[in-house]
This record gives C-alpha cells, sequence and structure tokens, in this order.
C-alpha cells in the first residue's frame, strides 16, 4: 500500500520577532518557515527599531514578497496581525504577551509556537568546580547585560560554598572587565528606558544584600554586574525574571531543598543549569523539568545548531532549530496508496460478516508475541525465519550451534 509520509507546509505564518536578539530570534524562524514551502509575514519587535529595519531591508532586497512580507509597527499593528487567520504564530517574548498571542489564536485553533522565558535556576552543590561556576554563569548573566531569556535567573548554592563562590565570583568580574564593566567594549547596555527602571526597581526593592557591584547610570542605561545574596524565594529578584545582569544567589542546605525550591520557584523553566558530581547532575534532569539544560554551562544547548529549541510548560510551547525548525511549519501528511489487486483480500471487510470473522482475524489481528506471565512466544513464522538466518540479535549463530550439538551427539 505504499504508505508514506508528505511532508507539507501549513501555508501561511506570522512570526513575531524578539528585540534582544533581533537577526536570530526574528530571521531563525523564518529560515524554517520558508523552507518548509510557507508563505511568511515577518512582524520585528519595535523595541529595536534599527535593527528592525534592517531586518524590512533584507528581507525585501532578497526575498519574493509575494511570499515574505514586513510589517512593522507596535501593540495596534500586532493585535490587528493577531485579529487574521493564520496556520501558525511564532512568537519569543515575555510569558505575559505569549498568552495573549494563544488567545488570539485559540478562537481559530491556530496552532502556536511559543518561546517564553522563565526563571531559570542553576544549582551549584559542595562537589562542584567553583572557579567554573563563576566564569560561566557570570558570562552567561553578563552577555547582552543578561538580556537572554535563558539565562540563570537565581542560583540554588550550597551554603557551605556561599563564600567561596563570591570570592570567584569577583574574580572573574576583574577578569573580564579590568577597567570595569562600565568602561569595557565588551559591555552592553539595558535596551530602553523602561526595561532599566523595571530591573532598577527589583534590585531596590529585594531585601537580599548586595554583595558585588550595584552602581547604576540611568543616563547610558548601565547596570553593572551586581551580586546579591537573598535568604527568601519572595525575594523581588527570584519572583519576576531579572532579565538583566543580576546574579541572585540563595543559599540552600542540600540538593533536595534545592530541587523543592525550583519546582516552587517555577516548575517548567525554559532553561536549567546543574553544577555539580554526575550523580546530582541527575537527580535535577529527573526531578525539575525544563525546556532545555547545560551541565556544568551556560546555555550551550542552544548553540548547538542542529538540537531543537523551545519550552515547556509555562516557558513555550514547540521548538525549533536546525531540522525542527523545517519541522515545526511542516504538516505530516500521512498517505496509503491501495492497488486494485489486493481486492480479494479486502473483500473480507465487506458485509455481509458472517462467516468471515476467522479470516478477518488472520488478516488483520496481530498475535502479541508474549504470554500473559510476560515471557517472549514465538510463532511458526518466527521458528522458520530464525532458522534460515541463522538467529537474530544476541541468537545470531543459534542455528548453527544447534546443528552443532546435534551433530556431535
Amino acid at each position: 500500500m505504499k504508505p508514506t509520509i508528505r511532508k507539507d507546509p501549513l501555508g501561511c505564518v506570522l512570526i513575531i520577532g524578539a528585540f534582544n536578539f533581533p537577526f536570530v530570534l526574528t530571521l531563525g524562524p523564518l529560515l524554517g518557515a520558508i523552507a518548509a514551502g510557507n508563505t511568511v509575514v515577518v512582524k520585528p519587535s519595535e523595541v529595536s527599531p534599527h535593527c528592525a529595519a534592517v531586518i524590512q531591508e533584507i528581507i525585501e532586497a532578497a526575498l519574493d514578497p509575494t511570499c515574505v512580507s514586513v510589517v512593522q509597527g507596535s501593540v495596534p499593528e500586532t493585535k490587528a496581525l493577531l485579529d487574521e487567520r493564520w496556520d501558525k504564530i511564532c512568537f519569543t517574548g515575555s510569558a505575559r504577551v505569549g498568552r495573549i498571542v494563544a488567545q488570539a489564536a485559540a478562537p481559530k485553533l491556530t496552532p502556536v509556537l511559543l518561546e517564553l522565558g522563565g526563571r531559570n535556576p542553576a544549582f551549584v552543590t559542595k562537589r562542584a568546580d567553583l572557579r567554573l561556576v563563576a566564569r560561566r554563569l557570570l558570562w552567561g548573566k553578563t552577555f547582552n547585560a543578561g538580556q537572554i531569556c535563558i539565562s540563570q535567573n537565581y542560583i540554588l548554592v550550597d551554603r557551605e560554598v556561599v563564600d567561596q563562590l563570591v570570592v570567584e565570583f569577583e574574580r572573574a568580574i576583574k577578569e573580564y572587565y579590568p577597567n570595569g564593566a562600565k568602561a569595557s567594549p565588551d559591555y552592553s547596555r539595558i535596551i530602553n528606558e523602561g526595561a532599566f527602571q523595571r530591573i532598577k526597581q527589583m534590585v531596590d526593592n529585594t531585601k537580599g544584600k548586595i554583595l558585588l557591584g550595584g552602581s547604576m547610570d540611568e543616563k547610558e542605561k548601565f547596570i553593572e554586574p551586581t551580586v546579591v545574596l537573598v535568604d527568601s524565594t519572595e525575594d523581588s529578584l527570584i519572583t519576576e525574571e531579572s532579565f538583566g545582569p543580576i546574579i541572585t544567589l540563595l543559599p540552600v542546605s542540600n540538593l533536595d531543598e534545592a530541587i523543592r525550591i525550583a519546582n516552587d520557584v517555577d516548575g517548567t523553566p525554559l532553561a536549567l543549569y546543574p553544577f555539580g558530581s554526575k550523580e546530582e547532575t541527575a537527580k535535577v534532569l529527573s526531578s525539575v523539568r525544563s525546556g532545555g539544560a547545560s551541565v556544568n554551562d551556560s546555555y550551550m544547548h542552544v548553540s548547538v545548531a542542529n538540537l531543537p529549541f523551545g519550552g515547556v510548560g509555562e516557558s513555550g510551547t514547540g521548538c525549533y532549530h536546525g531540522r525542527s525548525s523545517f519541522d515545526a511549519f511542516t504538516h505530516q501528511r500521512s498517505i496509503t496508496s491501495t492497488p486494485g489487486w489486493v481486492e480479494r483480500i479486502l473483500s473480507i471487510r465487506y458485509p455481509p460478516y458472517i462467516g468471515k470473522l476467522g479470516k478477518y482475524k488472520a488478516a488483520s489481528l496481530k498475535s502479541p508475541n508474549f504470554n500473559r506471565a510476560g515471557e517472549r512466544t514465538y510463532g511458526l513464522l518466527e521458528w522458520i525465519t530464525w532458522f534460515i538466518t541463522f538467529g537474530k540479535g544476541p541468537n545470531r549463530s543459534g542455528a548453527a550451534r544447534a546443528t552443532a550439538a546435534a551433530l556431535g551427539k
């Protein structure tokens, strides 16, 4: 019957990009959508308008305008787009706006791909290499000034190594920015005034202790890498996603406590980062759900081009990157083609059915290959095949051994 799976384009796709990595987070899904054969409308983020203009310039210069078009604008334009009928909507951004997108798609049963971020935890045990932890988590939280949806939002660290970890953070900050972060050409600024004030308010409202950094410059929208020690999951730096260069440390007594806290704070983060032994890492990965994870590093899993990237639960739905980008915008259409010569065999499915039960069972019902005790059973055809092929798998030479044994008697 030649069963096949035909990969069909979904149709017309809406892609709503994000400001923090405007090219990657907009053009990345676009590549998958057009590779799958869809037409696409791209809505770049208005928060990074210069990048949005360049994206439009690239698309209009390189792609067929009847297949891919760009719509610029902010909230009114986005709402107008969401009122239209789409075959899929891809959105990257906050969970709050993600819910708005999902609600707009629901009445039309439009499938969505949502990458929403989350309050991502890092786990640091006594068995972790603290020098490595500090270097990698500092990089993860200061790259792009921490405006990364997959960076850790807080670090659950064994209280016995808190002081040493802070020392290593201080050392790493001096290595990365020997003349200070503000003077470094490698250190970014916060995207706009609103984002700056939001992060500043989170720091102002914390009941924790600022151990390193803390300086800010509103005019430049600069926030120094800041290490804060908190003692409660109700602290402002944990109840919200900081989306900035704030390194929040929450001491714990053991890994079990860390796992419990992580599940209480956000049971489905976009990513998590365990630092410790193999056994401890395995326990974290089996106890806390997440969209992805990087063991002993910051978001390495996202840099591997062929790995699917996406959230789970409240951190999003669906995934893309590599082959997954093609699959995300494709309908897998199952197809069979039944030739006329099998009609004699298929005639048992037509009424009247009296007298056909035995034939129907023989033709369509496959018997299980195990008994009620769960033991493997073999039919006549399996035994014949087994001897013809001299066994399969670990019994590949079974027939040869049986023959040799018989001849040896």
